[in-house]
């Protein structure tokens, strides 16, 4: 008995001793490529073989993309200058109020992006009220000079992370004002200039007050809270200002234009059980096309470029003006510095194209100067707006576009992918 259990062992060892050797030598032959980068986590399922090859070119993206480009230093310096606002001491809301320009929604050069921030700053507060549109908590304030701004509570402190869905949580306050940089960065200029600001609720806010907002302030102790009006808005949600009695927020310039609203073709069920059709269908674009122009797509795909690095998985609408995609609520980005939702670059794998222009500018931001220039655009106004965590998980993301392009060059060529004259 004792002798047959002696030979199972030695036998079940040498079996074992076998095995290992095969899978060393076969784990780690000489023609195994290197790994840089970790696969995502796929939480939904969605398209993993396009999610394996996308991570194959970033394996192997070439080292243009990793250092910084010099044709890039001219174009730095006009953004800078852009925040700069003691470059230009014109009356900013004459220009803005008649600014009609192909190029931009608001002015975005010579000093005037600097002055329309200040502006939005330090402008005088005549009278605050609900905001009711919407799914979150904003106030609009009117200035003294009849300008009308959103504002967006904080919720969050910079070093917070959001952990669940890509839409879980709150709006970012700091979401909203790095998107508008980032977008700047970018040259995507058709989005809503935005900053942080302060508001004292005892002297800015309950003087001027409309009865709507003071119905919706509770007393939390010696604080004045407020749950506001709003589809998820409820009275044991507050935002309470802080020692000083101040409130932080994002100030957005109100758009008082004339928008048509869409469905966005990539938009979420917002239920984790249920998946879109474009999650499941690698060919779901072939139906987007037939809806939509070259045009509109290809800046819908632009726009998809600006959620991922930003890392907004909620677009579900998006407005057009003057056939224009806008860049608005850009809330819930800036949650999870360690995440990559690699699904949001869906319009640009999915349908392989991009224009020439935006592809010529991105590889201009390669080696660290998209974050670099959006650093030095918002120290103009002495804010942070983002931890250096979130700063380096974009500049990882803009590899992670580069890579993605290289897929679409890779599989269809680049005259295909590179749509000339848009």
């Amino acid at each position: 008995m004792s002798l047959n259990y002696a030979f199972t062992f030695s036998l079940f060892l040498i079996i074992l001793v076998v095995l290992n050797l095969y899978f060393f030598y076969t784990l780690n032959g000489v023609n195994k490529k290197p790994t840089y980068f970790n696969l995502p986590k796929l939480r939904s399922h969605p398209l993993p073989d396009v999610f394996t090859e996308i991570f194959e070119y970033l394996n192997y993206l070439p080292s243009k993309y990793k250092s910084r480009n010099n044709k890039f230093n001219l174009i730095r310096s006009n953004l800078i200058s852009s925040f700069n606002s003691s470059v230009s001491k014109n009356n900013v809301w004459d220009i803005t109020d008649n600014w009609i320009n192909e190029a931009s929604l608001f002015p975005h050069k010579d000093g005037l992006p600097g002055q329309i921030i200040q502006a939005l700053r330090q402008g005088e507060i005549a009278l605050v009220d609900n905001a009711p549109k919407g799914t979150q908590l904003k106030l609009l304030l009117l200035l003294k000079d009849k300008r009308k701004i959103f504002f967006k509570p904080k919720r969050y402190n910079l070093d917070d992370i959001i952990h669940g869905t890509i839409y879980s949580g709150f709006d970012r306050h700091n979401s909203e004002v790095f998107a508008y940089y980032l977008a700047m960065a970018l040259n995507f200029t058709w989005v809503a200039p935005a900053a942080i600001r302060r508001i004292h609720v005892e002297r800015d806010v309950v003087p001027v007050a409309t009865p709507g907002l003071k119905r919706t302030m509770l007393r939390n102790g010696s604080s004045l809270c407020i749950y506001g009006k709003c589809f998820y808005c409820k009275s044991n949600e507050t935002v309470c200002p802080d020692k000083k009695g101040e409130l932080e927020g994002a100030v957005i310039l109100y758009l008082d234009k004339h928008f048509r609203q869409y469905k966005y073709p990539w938009k979420r069920s917002y239920n984790t059980k249920v998946q879109m059709e474009w999650e499941r269908n690698n060919d779901f674009c072939k139906k987007v096309i037939l809806t939509l122009s070259t045009r509109r797509l290809l800046n819908l795909i632009d726009v998809s470029i600006f959620d991922f690095l930003l890392q907004n998985g909620d677009r579900h609408d998006y407005e057009v003006y003057r056939d224009k995609v806008i860049l608005l609520d850009n809330g819930k980005g800036l949650g999870n510095p360690t995440a990559d939702e690699l699904d949001i670059l869906a319009p640009l794998y999915q349908c392989c194209m991009l224009s020439s222009s935006t592809w010529q500018y991105l590889e201009l931001l390669a080696g660290g100067s998209l974050t670099d220039v959006i650093k030095i655009m918002a120290a103009f106004q002495g804010e942070t707006l983002a931890t250096e965590d979130h700063y380096r998980a974009v500049e990882r993301r803009l590899l992670k576009v580069y890579a993605t392009v290289q897929y679409c060059i890779g599989k269809h060529g680049s005259a295909k992918v590179i749509k000339l004259g848009f």
